[in-house]
């Protein structure tokens, strides 16, 4: 059977969540209008990481899913983080949160990075560490993981 976690579809539950909390859960709706749409900050900032991330992996060859890498992305943003494209997907649901003005919309991406943190993070850094021995161990002691 296919794995169905992975962080797409992680990023798919958060949004159906955010909307959720908006209309079922009005009574936390606290962000007014027009502050709410300072959110976009987040959102365009999160696609444009995301984007630049997606641009590294064309760039190197490799692979967007959860399975063995052919590289490892050392340049750009991978420099600072082992995971942008998370850090970029975090950015994008907070400021969907925001847009949405809920309390629990704006606390989804916790949610989010908290799945993504113990359930994928691992099962890439074991498949890295497989494939990459220990160059991936001396990168990991370079590069925080998140922030």
């Amino acid at each position: 059977m296919k794995n169905i976690f992975i962080p797409p579809v992680f990023v798919l539950i958060s949004l159906v969540l955010i909307v959720c909390f908006y209309f079922f859960i009005p009574e936390f709706n606290y962000i007014s209008f027009p502050y709410n749409l300072s959110g976009l900050i987040f959102v365009f900032a999160g696609f444009g990481i995301m984007g630049t991330t997606r641009n590294l992996f064309k760039k190197h060859k490799t692979n967007l899913t959860i399975k063995k890498s052919s590289a490892i992305i050392k340049e750009g943003l991978f420099s600072k983080t082992r995971n942008p494209m998370y850090i970029g997907m975090f950015l994008m649901l907070l400021g969907t949160g925001i847009c949405f003005m809920n309390l629990f919309s704006m606390l989804t991406p916790i949610g989010f990075i908290l799945a993504i943190r113990f359930y994928s993070i691992p099962i890439e850094e074991r498949l890295m560490q497989e494939s990459f021995g220990d160059e991936y161990l001396e990168y990991k002691k370079k590069v925080r993981r998140l922030i």
